[in-house]
């Protein structure tokens, strides 16, 4: 591993890029001068993930060192994953490269001049600079639209794993300070008081942090400064070997904080994939453990960095999404436990970036996790000053969705329309939810108010008929983004039932769409007693009169979900064996929705848990799974499959 990190990271052939041919103008740092570079990079950092985003660039231009790169990647990067445009994600990967070029360039002078800091290997803290550059590369080519920069982006995920994987051996034993400090503090040296002066042993630790703090804002700490005659001789040698050990410490703590951070995501994402792509990709060396993954993603967020922050939304993004998609929990795992950390990390991050919108969305997300949906939107729905437009669109986002949840049809038509304006995603999902929510308030409105009714269905037929101008403008992994290959098919459906009915487009709309998208989104889960009504009451509509069998079992499949989640678990396991043998025989046609099958298997597996639990009848529950995880290609394949995978992972014997 030590051949890796020291003569072998040039080589391709070990796994690693040759350095990018994008010009680099970087400073050669002395291995005193790193310790200070890398605070200003640092700060910049926190500045960002506070949304001061700047004042991060502005702190930037002080420096043109690997880390002063590396943290300009991570800015245009942020900005890159969040928004998904373009322009953003082109200026990233710029940035990138140069960062990765620098810092492959700076990992080779320190192995050459051996400059070590504390118990990392030389040139070790630019490997590490070097596989975060790589693995946010990797991560923006997935996100483009071209299949070239997609092939590229899996040998730089490959290249970028492989070197934590050896970064991570050498250095994995290693802990994270929650602050950056000594681990010998000053006041562990006895110091006799000075009678010129007076000060305490108080003073001294002041002294120290006063020195830290110049660092980390550029000043310089030598001895002629003013402070220096402030003190004895005595005093300033603590305080200069005190520095220097605060130096060691902030080179090591980004360092393993670092590796943390990226290997334990690298391991979780991929101990999320189905088993059988699992098998595809330890064949090329990608192997994940999920619970490997989260352990090392833990001991990262007590790192008062940037990894920190990263690590934590990360860990929260898992508990509050991934998650929430299985109806299976584990037999060992403690919820309240996970919940009470959870909260804690949460609240420890936001105390530290106090003044970033991003973070309030997670505080929504939690009371969503929580069940309060409605404080979740009274949350999004605040007046935030948001530097990155990017996180005033996600949300938005997440404003329209939770309200999705509670039926609130025009304020969620509204905002998706706005959300057209914010960003350059994917427009036609954005239209495809706006368009839902007008054909059910046409339903809702019918027979009661045909004067609003007949403005809703006008306002759906004019928004359905948008969707196919945004169809291909944006893709996902060089291909059509599954959503809206999915809107697409629906409205397809739809005008050929209208067609063959002899009624307008809006009256070809099958069973309730918006209820649909609530059931991707997991909805059922978080929703009280009065919502379940209006989905029923949305369900209903036209039951009467439908004998197409797809939408028979499209209906009954969406009931049936509800009457799980109502406690109705015999009800809906009936209703789900309905939608199995209509299935089997009945759904033909080219626009029928496949993605029941794989669905329908999954919800008899929970079914079957949630009357027994876990037992003897863990196996029938994986081999319902395993019949639903064995289903695909399909539209949905990528949602569903998640709900499959998790499920999986909590009927067989690990913990999260």
């Amino acid at each position: 591993m030590l051949k890796w990190l020291s003569g072998g990271g040039a080589n391709a052939a070990d796994g690693h890029l040759a350095p990018n041919k994008h010009s680099v103008s970087t400073q050669s740092l002395s291995a005193l001068d790193e310790p200070q570079a890398l605070m200003e990079a640092l700060k910049a950092m926190d500045l960002m993930m506070d949304d001061h985003i700047e004042a991060a660039e502005k702190e930037l231009e002080k420096g043109h060192s690997s880390y002063h790169k590396l943290a300009s990647g991570v800015v245009a990067f942020l900005r890159a994953s969040l928004g998904f445009e373009k322009d953003v994600m082109q200026e990233a990967s710029d940035r990138l490269a140069e960062a990765e070029a620098a810092a492959e360039r700076d990992r080779k002078r320190a192995v050459k001049e051996n400059h070590t800091h504390g118990r990392l290997p030389p040139g070790l803290e630019y490997q590490v600079c070097l596989a975060e550059a790589q693995l946010m590369s990797a991560v923006v080519g997935l996100l483009s639209e071209s299949v070239m920069e997609t092939m590229k982006a899996f040998y730089r995920l490959r290249t970028a794993y492989k070197s934590l994987e050896a970064i991570y051996a050498v250095i994995g034993h290693l802990d994270v300070d929650e602050e950056e400090r000594p681990r010998t503090a000053a006041s562990t040296v006895s110091v006799a008081p000075s009678k010129k002066s007076h000060k305490s042993g108080h003073h001294l630790r002041d002294k120290v942090r006063q020195s830290l703090d110049k660092a980390r804002s550029g000043a310089s700490s030598s001895a002629g400064s003013d402070d220096a005659d402030e003190g004895t001789p005595l005093e300033m040698a603590v305080v200069s070997r005190t520095m220097t050990q605060i130096n060691r410490n902030v080179l090591e703590n980004f360092a393993t904080s670092g590796c943390l951070l990226c290997f334990g995501l690298l391991q979780l994402l991929l101990g999320l994939v189905p088993p059988s792509l699992a098998r595809i990709m330890s064949i090329v060396g990608f192997r994940g453990d999920r619970v490997k993954g989260l352990e090392l993603l833990w001991k990262a967020s007590k790192a008062s960095n940037v990894h920190g922050a990263i690590a934590t939304m990360t860990i929260l993004q898992y508990y509050g999404n991934t998650v929430q998609f299985s109806d299976i929990t584990p037999a060992d795992t403690t919820l309240e436990d996970i919940q009470a950390n959870c909260k804690k990390a949460l609240h420890r991050v936001r105390n530290r970036y106090n003044s970033s919108p991003l973070w309030i969305l997670e505080e929504a997300r939690m009371e969503f996790v929580y069940g309060s949906v409605e404080k979740a939107v009274d949350i999004l729905g605040g007046q935030y000053r948001c530097e990155m437009k990017q996180i005033e669109a996600l949300m938005l986002f997440e404003k329209c969705i939770n309200s999705m949840f509670l039926h609130q049809y025009e304020t969620v038509a509204e905002d998706f329309l706005r959300l057209t304006t914010m960003n350059k995603w994917s427009h036609g999902l954005y239209t495809y939810f706006s368009a839902c929510c007008a054909i059910e308030l046409y339903r809702l409105y019918k027979d009661s108010d045909p004067e609003l009714a007949a403005k809703h269905s006008d306002r759906a037929e004019e928004l359905l008929n948008r969707i196919p101008t945004y169809m291909g403008k944006k893709r996902f992994m060089a291909q059509s983004l599954p959503l809206e290959t999915f809107a697409d098919r629906k409205l397809k459906k739809w005008q050929a039932r209208a067609t063959a009915k002899g009624v307008r487009l809006v009256d070809g709309a099958g069973v309730s769409p918006i209820e649909e998208m609530i059931y991707v989104w997991n909805g059922y889960k978080r929703m009280d007693t009065a919502n379940f009504e209006s989905s029923l009451r949305a369900l209903r509509f036209g039951e009467a009169d439908e004998h197409e069998p797809d939408e028979i079992a499209l209906r009954n499949f969406l009931i049936s979900c509800i009457l799980r989640r109502m406690g109705k678990v015999d009800e809906a396991d009936a209703l789900l064996d309905t939608v199995i043998n209509i299935q089997k025989v009945d759904l033909k046609g080219q626009y029928h929705d496949e993605w029941m099958v794989p669905a329908s298997h999954y919800e008899k597996g929970v079914a079957i848990w949630m009357k027994n639990g876990h037992g003897p009848t863990n196996e029938d529950v994986k081999a319902w799974l395993n019949k639903a995880a064995s289903w695909g290609p399909y539209e949905l394949d990528t949602r569903i499959g998640l709900k499959i995978q998790t499920a999986m992972n909590g009927v067989s014997p690990v913990t999260f």
